[in-house]
């Protein structure tokens, strides 16, 4: 039997438990399993992938940022 951490309010429970005794969160239901596969699988898209994240879109804002004002400063000088 081994401790881990509850994820809702970090106490200590057993690997067997079915929720934790502090607050009652599941820990071993099939929910949580098939929820924590899905964010698994979403945090292996990457930019090019289906979702397009947050941090892709200020990448390609700045870029296109620097683009322009470059293109502006030529155009001045």
């Amino acid at each position: 039997m081994a401790l881990i951490k509850c994820p809702e309010c970090n106490a200590q429970v057993s690997d067997k438990a079915k929720e934790c005794p502090k607050c009652a969160y599941p820990i071993n239901s099939p929910e949580v399993v098939k929820e924590e596969v899905k964010v698994a699988e979403v945090a292996k898209e990457g930019c090019f992938l289906q979702t397009l994240n947050t941090g892709c879109l200020v990448f390609f804002g700045i870029l296109l940022g620097i683009i322009v004002l470059m293109l502006l400063v030529g155009l001045l000088s």
